[in-house]
């Protein structure tokens, strides 16, 4: 099972360049202190690296049902 990690964007996308705000949204971030839940892969990481100055990372061990909801999902969606 892969292990997760919150990240939090803590500042503003303001006086950022194009391409730290390209990897912000590719992260799922667009507004200040907003939250996403990510599997922690080298490119995840690779792209959190980039940003690290304007993120507060933390593991995220939250209900096994978080961590299984795209494959539930996959698994509805052949059912119907």
């Amino acid at each position: 099972m892969a292990s997760l990690i919150k990240v939090t964007l803590k500042r503003s996308l303001s006086k950022c360049t194009e391409r730290q705000i390209g990897t912000l949204q590719g992260l799922g971030l667009r507004k200040r202190s907003a939250s996403k839940v990510l599997k922690d892969t080298p490119q995840i990481r690779g792209m959190v690296l980039s940003v690290q100055h304007m993120l507060n990372v933390e593991r995220f061990d939250g209900p096994e049902t978080l961590r299984q909801s795209a494959r539930l999902r996959k698994q509805r969606e052949k059912r119907a």
